[in-house]
């Protein structure tokens, strides 16, 4: 990396220097100022994912506007990419160990269910069979964690938001549209985003769909 790129750096704040002090980039790979298509390529996602986690707060060190590209630092980005997942994991894990608890819980009071002629001890077995069968699911791809269910939903949904808020204006300039069927046409795309956030909330819950009418995160 060059001296020049280098001379470009800001001073991390104290909440980013301690995000990349715990998620430094690998051995290796050397700090860098990246634009968004970069940015990409190194995390491995989407434009859409991207644009999904510029809402959610990825810090940036300029934001992209006409004639000027967005620029982020590399071991930033990383760090507050693995603090992310992290968190997620984290949450996961709890809600399976709150999950398998409960569970034992209502075994240790009689039992419910096909295993109540069992032991505590055999039920309590069974359960970690079951655990591990659910973790090989999920290494297979069969199973999938609800954080990430979530930010799939929320990448989708950020598609649809978009297409949706330039449909208006896109049928103005090409059709002609104006008036009050612009009105009408602007409406029914509202209408259409609600019933997607309703169907998304049926499916996965309660969620903050990220828009300036109310965001859909997990």
């Amino acid at each position: 990396m060059s001296d020049e790129i280098k001379s470009d750096f800001r001073s991390l704040t104290a909440a980013e220097a301690d995000l990349v002090s715990r998620y430094p980039l690998p051995d290796g790979v050397s700090d860098a100022l990246v634009n968004k298509t970069q940015l990409e390529t190194a995390l491995g996602v989407s434009g859409v994912t991207l644009a999904a986690w510029i809402r959610k707060g990825l810090p940036c060190e300029q934001e992209g506007t006409n004639g000027r590209a967005w620029q982020f630092r590399l071991s930033v980005a990383f760090a507050w990419n693995a603090a992310r997942q992290a968190e997620d994991r984290a949450r996961d894990a709890e809600a399976e160990a709150a999950a398998q608890q409960l569970a034992l819980a209502l075994l240790g009071d009689g039992g419910l269910g096909a295993n109540a002629g069992l032991s505590l001890a055999e039920q309590r077995q069974i359960l970690e069979l079951e655990h591990v069968h659910a973790v090989a699911a999920r290494d297979r791809g069969e199973l999938i964690r609800r954080p990430e269910v979530v930010e799939g939903f929320e990448v989708v949904f950020a598609a649809i938001r978009d297409a949706l808020d330039a449909l208006p204006d896109r049928l103005a300039r090409e059709i002609g549209v104006e008036g009050r069927d612009l009105e009408r046409i602007e409406t029914a795309c509202d209408d259409v985003l609600a019933e997607a956030a309703r169907k998304v909330t049926a499916i996965i819950g309660e969620v903050d769909l990220e828009n300036e009418k109310g965001t859909v995160s997990g």
